[in-house]
């Protein structure tokens, strides 16, 4: 008997009839789950399989899948157009290098620093100091100077790359602080022969530094605090020159040195100023040159605050002539070298010796007082003259010169009776006479004029400066009239006549 063939289900061997579905010719993939059939065959065994499950039409099976495959390529395409966003989005410029090899001053800071090495061109590198942007610079640069600092001040910086929009992370954060401000206006306030005074500005902007350090010829010398903006240099040598630099100094920061201020000391003053010799009209100085210091160019000689003169460095003494008798004066002496004067020397007061009263220049008006102390004979002026009589007068005395004693005409009256004498000098003494009616003879015709003779002599007793001229204050001595024998007339044998008869006055002069 033939045995059936058997063919797998599903395999390509199974017969298909006439249905196009298979179902009468193919058998269908058996199934834990699926009922058996079975299937008798030659020899007395028994074949089962599944009954055949009827495939979908193939045209929506593919259907199906093509529409399956389109949809999960185009989730892919978006995922993979959502992460290259993603992606992109984050590529930003990798970080420039931490800024190094700053330099700083007062009012400048200068960063330099690597560049961007990874990630997108940077167009331009953008600089934050204390969180705040203070400036760009192109992308072939990497260095920037910040120039709005101020001085003695803390700041932090760092370095951001910029490509477009995006931004790098910023660079490692570098601190730095401006130095203090440096000293200006370096000036000497005050010289002496031994001591410098400097002073200086203190900062414009930014704040006092703590200290200053001051240095003399690069050596230091002192250190002053920030509120004291001077300093007196002391011990120094006498008319020499110094440079000194003033630092500002905060904690372990200083300033640049300031611009150098050359100063130099004064001569040393001279010394034991003395009188050597004085006279009415002159006065001679002595002094010594300075214990200190190089030698003096000169010496200038001033009589209060005038100068009076100028004389050499190898002279040390002076004659000061033309002076006024009986006056102080005061004198100091000042020691010059290569141009600078030294401080005064104390000062030395002295005067002019006094003249004797004799060398008194007379000259002016006067008030006179007279007084009759002798009467000899009858003196008639315009009644009897009698001892005791007093007078008082007006005299002016016109001296033909305008300083010491010299002839003087003296212009005055007595008795109602202008007179004018010339007076004439001699060791305090002045002595003249003249002729002039002053007295009357009583006759029998009448009165009868008398040509009197006068004789004035006067003494000086004090003297002062007036007006800058040794002159008489004081004078005293005599005028005595006298009367010649005087005819008065006749009357038949009868004559008439005065004998000669004088009288003398004392006369006092002061003012």
């Amino acid at each position: 008997m033939t045995t059936p063939t058997i063919f797998p289900p599903g395999s390509d061997a199974e017969p298909r009839g006439p249905d196009s579905s298979g179902v009468a010719g193919r058998a269908a993939s058996a199934s834990p789950s699926d009922p058996t059939v079975p299937i008798p065959t030659t020899g007395g065994t028994t074949a089962t399989f599944s009954p055949a499950v009827p495939p979908s039409p193939p045209g929506r099976s593919t259907h199906r899948r093509r529409w399956w495959f389109v949809a999960l390529a185009a989730g892919l395409a978006v995922v993979l157009a959502l992460v290259g966003w993603m992606v992109w989005r984050n590529w930003v410029p990798s970080a420039p290098g931490a800024p190094t090899g700053q330099t700083v001053t007062a009012t400048s800071v200068q960063l330099r620093w690597s560049p961007s090495t990874s990630g997108p061109s940077v167009d331009s590198y953008l600089i934050q100091r204390n969180g705040t942007q203070v400036g760009s610079v192109a992308a072939n640069v990497t260095s920037f100077v910040d120039s709005t600092v101020i001085p003695d001040t803390s700041y932090r910086y760092v370095v951001i790359g910029a490509s477009g929009s995006k931004r790098s992370a910023p660079s490692a954060e570098v601190a730095v602080r401006t130095l203090p401000a440096t000293p200006e206006g370096l000036t000497v306030t005050w010289s002496r022969a031994t001591a410098l005074t400097i002073s200086w500005s203190p900062p414009a902007r930014g704040f006092a530094p703590e200290q200053y350090v001051i240095t003399r010829d690069g050596v230091e010398v002192a250190t002053v605090p920030g509120a004291q903006p001077t300093y007196e240099d002391s011990g120094l040598t006498p008319a020499t020159a110094y440079g000194y630099v003033v630092v500002a100094v905060t904690g372990a920061n200083r300033s640049e040195p300031s611009a150098e201020l050359f100063a130099q000391t004064l001569p040393a003053s001279p010394t034991g100023l003395k009188i050597a010799k004085t006279t009415t009209s002159t006065i001679t100085l002595q002094w010594s040159g300075p214990t200190s210091g190089p030698a003096s160019d000169g010496y200038v000689v001033l009589r209060g605050d005038t100068e009076v003169a100028t004389v050499s460095g190898a002279t040390l003494s002076y004659t000061d002539t033309g002076l006024t008798p009986a006056t102080r004066y005061s004198y100091t002496v000042i020691t010059v070298k290569d141009g600078l004067r030294s401080e005064p020397s104390p000062a030395l007061s002295v005067a002019t010796a006094t003249p004797p009263v004799a060398s008194a220049h007379l000259d002016g008006s006067w008030p006179v007082d007279g007084k009759v102390t002798k009467v000899s004979g009858s003196v008639t002026l315009g009644g009897s003259a009698a001892k005791g009589q007093t007078f008082s007068w007006t005299w002016d005395f016109a001296s033909k010169c305008t300083v010491g004693p010299c002839p003087a005409v003296v212009s005055g009256v007595f008795a109602s009776h202008p007179f004018t004498v010339t007076l004439s000098p001699s060791n305090g003494t002045y002595k003249g006479s003249t002729t002039v009616h002053i007295s009357h003879c009583q006759g029998l015709n009448g009165t009868v004029d008398v040509k009197n003779t006068v004789r004035l002599n006067l003494t000086v007793k004090r003297a002062a400066l007036t007006s800058n001229i040794w002159s008489v204050t004081s004078w005293k001595g005599t005028l005595t009239v006298a009367s010649p024998y005087t005819s008065a007339g006749s009357s038949g044998n009868l004559r008439s006549y005065c004998p000669a008869s004088s009288m003398t006055t004392s006369v006092t002069g002061t003012r």
